[in-house]
């Protein structure tokens, strides 16, 4: 029935339209014609008549427009509505005073569907919290025990058993603590201190202290990091490099390579000021590479597209940096090709000086 009454609409204001442009001048003319007004006979006297009907006609468009203006602009705030919750944002609302009922009825359970996903993603936010702070307690307890048990005399199997534990915990350690901190970042209840810092000098830092990792695997390391004063998130930004650096080491087999390069226009002298324009880091690894269909789901939470490797990550990490990286301002982009390795780019653009 709905549908029904809006096609009638549309058939109304089409057929009122064509009755304002063509049945209205054609009766005024016919009259004009039996009351003399009018002679037929006579071209010039046509002249008003074309006129009425240009007239009739622009009116009856600018009906067109005003009716499908009233229809149309409620229709695209609700795409424009729609794309804003496609990029995270649940906080839209839409009017609900239109005066078209099929339109505030869409508007209303617009508005109801994006109050109860607010209720459920409050929920969800608070659950994970809860329960993430909760497993803290009793997995550091576990973890105690754990290495007691390690500093004492056992027999082998004895031994891999307590190394097991001590593994598993680490992971569950790590997990809930990139839950919470992923939780926090969603909620935006991380607000980060900007300050001046060497970016180069950031990544030498982290690239050592991930040296047991990448020598075990006997890695190529191709290093290019001009000096680079940079003003912005010092700890969030370590994060950022940890988990790409560790994805990089993770995926690259023994004996390959893995090049983590800077860009930046550096100010002169460089030790004057920070840098002002967009900073490009580039950490590209010889790996496994990606197909497509795995690159666009990277980034998703608990994503795990290579499940050879799932013991060593918990699918957070990408995650972590993507959300990280949209709180301060910047990007990261990632190309890659199935067995010619990945390359993942983060622009950063400079903050001003605290």
């Amino acid at each position: 029935m709905k549908h029904l009454r809006l096609w009638l609409t549309f058939a109304g204001a089409a057929t009122l339209a064509q009755f304002l442009g063509f049945f209205i001048p054609t009766i005024i003319s016919w009259e004009l014609v039996k009351l003399g007004i009018l002679n037929p006979d006579e071209p010039f006297v046509w002249m008003p008549l074309i006129s009425l009907m240009l007239t009739a006609c622009i009116l009856s468009l600018l009906l067109i427009q005003l009716i499908l203006g009233r229809l149309l602009r409620p229709l695209q705030n609700l795409v424009l509505a729609l794309k804003t919750v496609a990029s995270g944002d649940l906080t839209v609302r839409l009017p609900e005073d239109n005066w078209w009922s099929e339109i505030r009825e869409t508007n209303s359970s617009f508005n109801k569907m994006m109050n109860e996903l607010n209720s459920l993603e409050l929920l969800q936010s608070d659950f994970i919290q809860n329960v993430s702070h909760e497993i803290k307690t009793p997995l550091a307890a576990v973890r105690g025990y754990a290495s007691l048990l390690n500093s004492t005399d056992l027999s082998e199997e004895q031994q891999e058993y307590v190394d097991r534990i001590l593994t598993g915990s680490d992971q569950l350690a790590t997990l809930t603590g990139n839950i919470l901190q992923l939780s926090k970042l969603e909620n935006q209840q991380i607000s980060p201190s900007y300050r001046n810092f060497l970016l180069d000098e950031q990544l030498r830092q982290i690239i050592l202290t991930m040296e047991p990792l990448w020598s075990k695997k006997n890695l190529n390391l191709e290093i290019d990091l001009p000096e680079c004063p940079f003003c912005g998130s010092e700890e969030l930004l370590a994060q950022v490099w940890t988990n790409l650096l560790s994805n990089a080491i993770k995926f690259t087999p023994e004996n390959g390579t893995i090049s983590v390069t800077l860009h930046a226009d550096l100010p002169e002298p460089p030790e004057a000021s920070t840098v002002t324009a967009p900073v490009s880091v580039i950490i590209k690894d010889s790996g496994c590479g990606m197909s497509p269909e795995v690159q666009q789901h990277i980034f998703d939470k608990f994503y795990q597209g290579d499940r050879s490797h799932s013991g060593n990550g918990n699918g957070l990490g990408l995650a972590l940096v993507q959300r990280i990286l949209l709180l301060i301002g910047g990007t990261v982009e990632v190309s890659s090709r199935p067995g010619e390795g990945s390359c993942f780019t983060v622009t950063l653009l400079p903050t001003q000086n605290p």
